[in-house]
Formats: structure tokens, C-alpha cells, sequence
């Protein structure tokens, strides 16, 4: 019972600081891209910087609350959000393909978009399952 808990906390644990990571990661990338003269670019940078912060918050909440989530919660989460990373890609496809509006700029949020989302579907898949396979 103890190992199994202790799995659990390491496995919320390595999410939260993996999910951090890649949230600063990610605005330290869109801050520098941010100063490039080109509209593409800096739409990418704004992508970075908005799902870096949102990805740093959410990987901050669980240490600051030292809450531990369940194990069939946490897949389940995890599952849901893999499904809603597939939808965000499918979104990036329709800004990089000028399907929903035309535009340098929107190209480079489309990138953006696609990028963060490919990284959260294998990150959110990846710990799922994870999850998902751990002992009761």
C-alpha cells in the first residue's frame, strides 16, 4: 500500500515538474521570439507565451496545494485532455491551411498552436497511460 502511494505522489509529482519545465521552456522561447520583426514570428511568440503561463500554472497548483490526485482521476483527466489536444490541433491545421482567416500572423498562431498541442497530446497520452497502469 505505501509503494503505491509512493508511485502515485512520484508520478504527480514528475507531471507537475515536467509541465513546469516545459512552461518556462516555452515563455523564455515566445519572450525572445517576441523581438523578431516578423509577424509570423511573433505570433508564434504570443502561442508560446500564453500556453507556457497556462502550463506553468497548472503544474505550480498541485505542488503549492500538495494535493495528490487520485489515480483514476488522473487518467481520466489526462485521457480528456489528450482527446481536447487533438481538437486543438485540428484547429492549428485550419489557421496554417488559411481555412478559418488569411494572414502571415495567423499562420504563425496556427504554428504555435500545433507545437504546444503535439508536445500536451504525447505529454497528456504518455502520463495517461502512465496512470492508468498503476496498481490500485
Amino acid at each position: 500500500m505505501i509503494n503505491n502511494n509512493l508511485n502515485l505522489y512520484q508520478l504527480n509529482r514528475q507531471i507537475s515538474l515536467f509541465l513546469m519545465g516545459w512552461g518556462v521552456s516555452s515563455m523564455i522561447l515566445g519572450a525572445t521570439l517576441f523581438f523578431f520583426d516578423n509577424q509570423f514570428l511573433r505570433a508564434i511568440s504570443i502561442q508560446f507565451l500564453l500556453w507556457g503561463l497556462i502550463d506553468f500554472i497548472l503544474g505550480v497548483i498541485p505542488i503549492a496545494r500538495n494535493k495528490i490526485s487520485q489515480r483514476k482521476k488522473l487518467y481520466k483527466i489526462l485521457f480528456i485532455n489528450s482527446f481536447l489536444d487533438i481538437i486543438y490541433i485540428i484547429v492549428a491545421l485550419g489557421l496554417i491551411f488559411e481555412f478559418i482567416a488569411e494572414g502571415e500572423s495567423i499562420i504563425g498562431h496556427g504554428f504555435g498552436v500545433i507545437i504546444q498541442a503535439l508536445f500536451l497530446l504525447i505529454f497528456d497520452t504518455y502520463y495517461g497511460f502512465r496512470a492508468y497502469k498503476l496498481p490500485e
